[in-house]
């Protein structure tokens, strides 16, 4: 049996372990398929209306560069250009500010409490984006807590409407989005530092500054490119933050965008904007990334994440003030979080602070609202669907693509990742001309497809993530001993992939249920929770909204929680 296995193992079509039978072009079917109906299609007829021009509403298909001259004309689009490309760097700028030296203290200081603090940093990327904007309207607005605060301190003689609706709005908000995702890249190059370096630089006299310019960035420049690249490709496509706190001051291409695809009804200078967002956003990039080079950077996988033992008094002094930074960043992160649950409770039909009384009315208001209740009804059905068939076809493009030995399986990754790093808006107005040409109605139906591009990836390529880990001996032992594929993969393969499937399950979910940026292009008149509330910020406040927000962040707590629990119990389990 052994012979036969090594035998099939040598075939240039065969695939590895799993021992499947597969031609190769039979095997990158589905995944061609996937990736032309989801990633080529899109972005070709994106280009491609792009270059129509459109009459009373119509477009008309007679191929002209009329778009680009008039964006290459309008010193309108180059100021908004301008000012969408700033907004998001300034805002990961800042928040590069606070989440540097927290991922640096976090990954190389805190021992005891590391996880507990990776989850807090981490946990507002599943909180509801629209919350955590939200509250920040509350905290700026001319009724809101820092006016009430710079009143009361006799700082401000009366409450002042220069915080929000305005540039700097953006900014704030931009950075309080983009700190998690530099964090949780950085942090993860900090641990790996090894530990003699750092006391080798101090025993040699470098100065603090000395050690991290030579030492420290250069070994984890790599990590915050990735993570900086990642929050401005976030922030860089998000309209929803500047419709709802920027004003006119605050107005970015995206909300431009969405205007065209929109009330504007001028689908070609939508495209057209959304292709010259897009260029742009490649080269700035470009030149980040270029200015970070990865070469000649060595990372320990062992490494201890502590400081060095020497200078024992500066080292807690540096323990102080770290602890004093980490508090302050928490802070930062809940506080808004905090309000929005605060003033959930207030009985004023206004979001004024001091609260005004005490009052459940608007969690009862919930139950009532029979327009909120569909649209939390079609949230669950869409999250299910969406996580439901993300997960199996996940799975089966991640064995294919680690198992079928395809070539160019590097290539394959980065295509299935396009839409994760395509700009929200843009990725939007991409599924709307997608699903247009098959004639897919708005609804549940185009939701579940525009969700599914970018949350199918993700469960992919977590997944891809763990097969590369895994011993590949172990399959092959149980072929050798006379189990079948099916039997292999049951009883060896999905026990080791089970954990992996769960999280993307439930990032998926995540992901799903808040989704704004996508969704909104693809509802129509069947919106999702997240576009319900949405349409109340813009069209009309209710205090309800606080009710919403407070419900889900409970619900995103207990799942995350619960997550977190069950990983703690298995690795006791594992270390017992």
């Amino acid at each position: 049996m052994t012979d036969n296995v090594a035998s099939n193992l040598t075939k240039p079509l065969q695939a590895s372990p799993l021992g499947f039978k597969i031609n190769l072009n039979l095997a990158s079917l589905p995944v061609l398929a996937w990736l032309f109906l989801i990633v080529v299609l899109p972005n070709v007829l994106l280009i491609g209306v792009s270059f129509l021009k459109t009459s009373g509403g119509v477009i008309l298909f007679e191929p002209s560069l009329v778009n680009y001259a008039r964006i290459w004309n309008s010193a309108g689009f180059w100021v908004l250009l301008t000012r969408t490309l700033s907004f998001s760097f300034l805002g990961c700028v800042l928040a590069t500010v606070i989440a540097f030296p927290l991922a640096f203290y976090v990954g190389r200081v805190a021992r005891r409490y590391k996880t507990l603090l990776t989850v807090l940093v981490v946990l507002p990327l599943w909180i509801s984006l629209l919350m955590r904007i939200f509250a920040w309207r509350i905290i700026l607005g001319q009724s809101g807590v820092l006016n009430a605060a710079l009143v009361s301190s006799g700082i401000l003689d009366q409450p002042s409407d220069a915080f929000l609706y305005s540039p700097t709005a953006v900014v704030i908000v931009f950075a309080y989005i983009s700190i998690p995702f530099i964090f949780i890249s950085t942090m993860g190059a900090f641990e790996k530092i090894p530990r003699d370096l750092i006391e080798a630089s101090q025993d040699s006299g470098a100065t603090p500054i000395q050690t991290f310019l030579h030492l420290i960035w250069p070994l984890t420049r790599r990590n915050f490119a990735i993570g900086f690249s990642l929050a401005f490709l976030v922030t860089v496509g998000d309209f929803v933050t500047p419709a709802m706190i920027g004003g006119i001051d605050g107005t970015t291409l995206g909300v431009v965008v969405s205007t065209q695809f929109g009330f504007a009804n001028n689908w070609p200078y939508g495209a057209a904007v959304a292709v010259a967002l897009m260029m742009s956003v490649a080269l700035l990039l470009g030149i980040i990334i270029t200015m970070l080079p990865t070469k000649g950077v060595m990372l320990s996988e062992e490494a201890e994440g502590t400081l060095p033992e020497s200078n024992s008094l500066r080292r807690g002094i540096g323990r102080r003030l770290g602890s004093v930074g980490v508090v302050a960043s928490i802070l930062y992160l809940y506080a808004p979080l905090a309000i929005i649950v605060l003033f959930s409770f207030n009985s004023a039909n206004l979001q004024i602070f001091p609260l005004q009384g005490v009052t459940l009315h608007w969690y009862q208001e919930l139950l009532q609202d029979q327009s909120l209740m569909e649209a939390a009804r079609r949230s669950v059905i869409v999250a299910l669907c969406v996580v439901t068939m993300s997960v199996m076809l996940g799975t089966i493009f991640a064995l294919i693509i680690h198992y079928a030995r395809l070539k160019g399986a590097r290539f394959f990754e980065l295509a299935f990742a396009l839409p994760i790093a395509t700009p929200g808006v843009v990725l939007g107005i991409e599924m709307v001309l997608g699903t247009e040409i098959f004639s897919i109605p708005s609804g549940v139906a185009r939701i579940v497809i525009g969700q599914m591009s970018f949350v199918m990836p993700v469960t992919m390529l977590l997944l891809l993530v763990r097969l590369r880990r895994l011993d590949p001996s172990l399959m092959e032992a149980s072929l050798d001993l006379g189990a079948n594929r099916w039997q292999s993969f049951v009883h060896i393969l999905l026990p080791m992939i089970r954990g992996t499937i769960v999280a993307g399950a439930f990032l998926g979910l995540t992901l799903s249920a808040d989704d704004v940026m996508v969704t909104l292009f693809l509802s129509g008149g069947a919106p999702t929770l997240p576009i319900w509330v949405f349409n109340q910020l813009r069209f009309g406040f209710t205090p309800s909204v606080n009710a919403i927000f407070s419900l889900l962040l409970f619900a995103c707590l207990l799942v995350v929680g619960f997550a977190t629990w069950r990983t703690s119990a298995k690795l006791a389990k594992a270390a017992a």
